[in-house]
């Protein structure tokens, strides 16, 4: 017998009653991109709710700096300024042509250097536990659900904290190929960092963090 379908959005099966929907059944990811301060009787919402204090009390607790030591801090700012004085059209052709920044990165990122950036094992169960599994067809990311189950994933994870652990790491690598005079691969960086730092996870590096993390975790189930 067919599942009912979520009384939300009417396309995914519904999995968990909602209160706002009167006891209504609606997917888990209706359910993460609803709920509110009335949901705080909804188990799913303790949780929810709980989690994010953890996230909370760990971003509290983290030292506010994104690069490091006041003499890193002055390298990155150093060769930033110098990379935007004395390189600037690199930069701009970024900005022009985002295609040659995206495909730029991702062969960037993709290399051995960065396999060490993903989803932890705790991040991705964490991830199935909130929004449910993701869809298994070929192809289902490219979808309009396959979209909003990633953004959704990424802005869980990808709290001030959880970008301070690499930020670091990027910029030691920043100033590695400034020095080598790797312009291309120095701006890339720090454009990647700057995105990230306005909240905007769709882009190369976080897409290759998220499915290193997916597919640890599908190789582990099958």
């Amino acid at each position: 017998m067919a599942k009912d379908k979520c009384t939300n959005c009417n396309s995914k099966p519904g999995k968990r009653k909602c209160l706002l929907k009167n006891g209504g059944i609606i997917c888990p990811v209706c359910c993460a991109t609803i709920r509110n301060e009335n949901c705080g009787e909804c188990q799913f919402y303790q949780v929810s709710a709980e989690f994010q204090q953890k996230k909370l009390e760990k971003e509290t607790a983290t030292p506010s700096s994104y690069f490091g030591s006041p003499v890193m801090q002055k390298s990155v700012m150093e060769a930033s300024m110098d990379l935007m004085n004395s390189h600037s059209q690199t930069g701009a052709e970024y900005d022009k042509d985002p295609d040659k920044f995206i495909n730029e990165s991702f062969e960037f990122f993709n290399t051995d250097e960065f396999q060490e950036y993903t989803f932890t094992d705790d991040e991705i169960r964490e991830v199935i536990k909130e929004l449910g599994e993701p869809g298994s067809e070929e192809g289902w990311f490219h979808t309009e659900d396959g979209t909003k189950y990633y953004d959704n994933a990424v802005s869980f994870v990808m709290s001030d904290r959880r970008f301070r652990e690499f930020s670091k790491s990027l910029m030691t690598l920043f100033l590695k190929y400034y020095r080598k005079q790797e312009i291309n691969k120095a701006w890339l960086i720090l454009s990647t960092s700057n995105r990230l730092m306005e909240g905007q996870f769709v882009l190369p590096f976080t897409i290759l963090m998220f499915f290193r993390g997916i597919s640890r975790w599908k190789l582990g189930k099958s």
